[in-house]
């Protein structure tokens, strides 16, 4: 309810852990080092936090919203964390660190790529397609694992997954009357490999990388260079 206060008290956490933690990632705040550091280098180059997001550590959110990403009307996004109930995961603070760094990685990624392609009412269906296609494969491929050229990508399942995701994406870009709002909404969320544009957009960047391709050419060339590789491999 608007205007109700909300206060959840977690039982069982460690105040030890709850303090190392909150130490480690003011301090990896502090000195920015999202996951995939090298790569994320090659594709921004050295970076800090944009000015326009605030990352607020919390206690006490409701249960279920222990990472959750807001935005005001001035653009300004404030990414929340509730470190008391990310200390209930594990007792193994390394993992603890990923959990708050994948999130962490992801949306500044978001940001960062926004900041040269921005979101406007202004794109057609195709050009939405296309942008939320580049925007999240660059901040899934980051955050998919803390070295993600280290996972075995041409498995059997590896492949039937991208193969599902590349058909997908290129029906609804030659079917574009087919894009509802609610298919839309598919793009980016609900289970992990349902999420065609995000899947087809990382398997792109990989496949793009693992052919000699420069990502610091990614942002130069925008949209256009990931959905023409897609529709190629298809």
């Amino acid at each position: 309810m608007t205007g109700e206060y909300r206060f959840t008290e977690l039982e069982g956490v460690s105040l030890e852990s709850f303090k190392e933690l909150y130490e480690n990632t003011k301090e990896k705040l502090i000195n920015f080092t999202p996951l995939n550091h090298n790569l994320w280098l090659r594709i921004f180059g050295p970076t800090e936090i944009p000015s326009n997001i605030t990352v607020c550590l919390i206690v006490g959110a409701p249960k279920g919203n222990e990472a959750i990403v807001r935005e005001d009307n001035n653009g300004n996004r404030y990414i929340i964390i509730d470190l008391a109930q990310i200390c209930t995961y594990s007792q193994d603070i390394n993992q603890l660190d990923f959990i708050i760094f994948d999130f962490i990685t992801h949306e500044v990624a978001h940001a960062l790529v926004c900041l040269k392609y921005p979101y406007s009412d202004n794109l057609s269906k195709v050009q939405l397609l296309k942008q939320l296609t580049f925007d999240e494969g660059i901040a899934h491929f980051l955050s998919y694992q803390e070295d993600v050229l280290k996972v075995d990508w041409h498995t059997e399942e590896m492949e039937k997954r991208k193969a599902s995701a590349y058909n997908k994406l290129n029906y609804f870009l030659e079917h574009v009357d087919d894009f509802s709002l609610e298919l839309m909404k598919q793009t980016n969320t609900g289970s992990f490999w349902d999420k065609f544009a995000s899947i087809s957009g990382m398997f792109a960047i990989i496949e793009y990388y693992e052919k000699g391709g420069r990502l610091s050419r990614l942002l130069t060339h925008g949209p256009d260079l990931l959905i023409e590789y897609i529709i190629k491999k298809s």
